[in-house]
């Protein structure tokens, strides 16, 4: 059961989000325990009734891949009935942390989190790799959760720049997943981008967008760093994106996912520094 409900909330992802939502309240730097406590296990709650509801709406076509044919709705050890109840439970849960942690607009933020994610991305997987467009929105949340819990706008140009951030970071990082397991999404019927466009263009397309990352990364690191850092953080950052953008562009999957697992919380340390 334990080990069922694991797979639901997929915890490595969860926790991933919730650090997203953490960073948001210490970048903003104030907002007290309900910012840095309430909000990030929130966004973990959420998460894990997103995925866990995800997983009741692909069964089926999760029951047809290598990497999750495991799960408790696709292997058939798990009813839908129950896979409902739980995405509820985790879902109600994170949204009702979102509420004494940053009040309606949090809450509201967190409601639009699931429609785009489970309403809007889910449902066009099927249909275009374009999908992924609509479902980084999704998850460049985290760090608005965070700011919005600590006490900040959502309209500030500072967390939408590392929102924008965050958003130019999730596009390749699953259009890169789906590549790696392209044959797993053939089969269950996914619309993939290697599927859409010719290998040359695809190519292309993956470094310009890794390239654009790495850009606007590096571009925050400076404007918005310790001085100190300055001469070192951004120039390191430039340089692995345009390694990156070159190993995309050719195909080498591994070593461009791996600069962008690496890049992101270094960059992001950078601007905490700033904080302190």
């Amino acid at each position: 059961m334990i080990r069922d409900l694991a797979w639901l909330a997929r915890p490595k992802v969860s926790l991933a989000v919730a650090a997203g939502t953490l960073f948001g309240a210490l970048y903003h730097g104030g907002g007290g325990p309900q910012a840095v406590l309430l909000a990030p296990a929130g966004a973990f709650c959420l998460c894990a009734g997103c995925s866990a509801l995800n997983q009741v709406q692909e069964r089926g076509l999760d029951a047809r891949m290598e990497r999750t044919r495991n799960r408790p709705l696709a292997s058939g050890r798990m009813g839908v009935g129950r896979g409902l109840f739980w995405a509820m439970i985790f879902g109600l849960a994170g949204l009702g942390l979102f509420l004494p942690a940053g009040g309606a607009p949090l809450f509201l933020v967190g409601l639009a989190i699931v429609a785009v994610y489970n309403g809007l991305y889910t449902p066009l997987k099927r249909v275009s790799p374009v999908a992924l467009l609509a479902g980084g929105v999704a998850g460049a949340a985290p760090p608005l959760t965070g700011w919005l819990a600590a006490g900040g706008g959502w309209a500030d140009p500072r967390i939408l720049w590392v929102a924008a951030i965050f958003y130019l970071w999730q596009v390749p990082h699953f259009w890169l997943l789906a590549e790696k397991h392209r044959e797993d999404y053939r089969r269950a019927g996914f619309a993939v981008l290697h599927a859409a466009l010719p290998p040359r263009l695809r190519a292309r397309l993956m470094g310009v967008w890794v390239g654009a990352y790495f850009v606007a990364l590096g571009c925050l690191a400076g404007l918005a760093g310790p001085a100190s850092l300055r001469f070192i953080v951004p120039p390191a950052l430039l340089l692995a994106g345009a390694l990156a953008a070159g190993f995309a562009a050719t195909d080498r999957h591994g070593p461009a996912t791996a600069a962008m697992h690496a890049s992101l919380p270094l960059g992001l340390a950078t601007l905490l520094l700033n904080t302190i």
